[in-house]
């Protein structure tokens, strides 16, 4: 009679942890899910944003000629860093180089350096990973005394 008291209990204990921890998995793959979601959704409307200035012939440069910046370094080269660089081409702004954690798998016109790595005086940073902008820069604030700017702000104060 014990041992099957203990059989009872224990598939009991058993099925109550199961469930627990595939809730608690559901549960946090449901979180990434909506954090990726989250992550697109700023992208897009950025995206749009940006747009609507090119629609009403508008060019990113204005704000940097507004804020004074005439140098600047693209952080993270991806699809956004490139067309912020495609942008500028031509433009009163110079984009001395780049900074992307993989810098040497990164094809670019530009010097694509390491953030490990020493970086050149530039009027700003533009970091063009929205989503992580806090992140970085809080780690470039430790590296550089310029101005550290999203693209987000970029596009939405022009």
């Amino acid at each position: 009679m014990k041992k099957g008291g203990v059989a009872v209990f224990s598939t009991l204990v058993g099925a109550i942890a199961g469930f627990a921890g595939s809730s608690y998995l559901g549960n946090k793959q449901v979180a990434q899910k909506a954090e990726k979601v989250d992550k697109f959704k700023g992208y897009y409307n950025m995206l749009n944003q940006w747009l609507v200035l090119k629609q009403e012939g508008k060019s990113l440069e204005k704000y940097f000629t507004d804020n004074g910046y005439k140098t600047i370094a693209i952080y993270g080269m991806g699809e956004m860093g490139n067309r912020l660089y495609d942008e500028l081409k031509g433009t009163s702004v110079t984009v001395k180089y780049a900074v992307d954690k993989n810098a040497a798998s990164t094809y670019s016109e530009l010097d694509v350096i390491d953030p490990e790595d020493d970086y050149e005086e530039v009027d700003a940073i533009v970091v063009s990973a929205i989503f992580a902008f806090d992140e970085i820069e809080e780690m470039l604030s430790d590296k550089v005394e310029f101005p550290i700017v999203s693209l987000e702000d970029v596009v939405y104060e022009v």
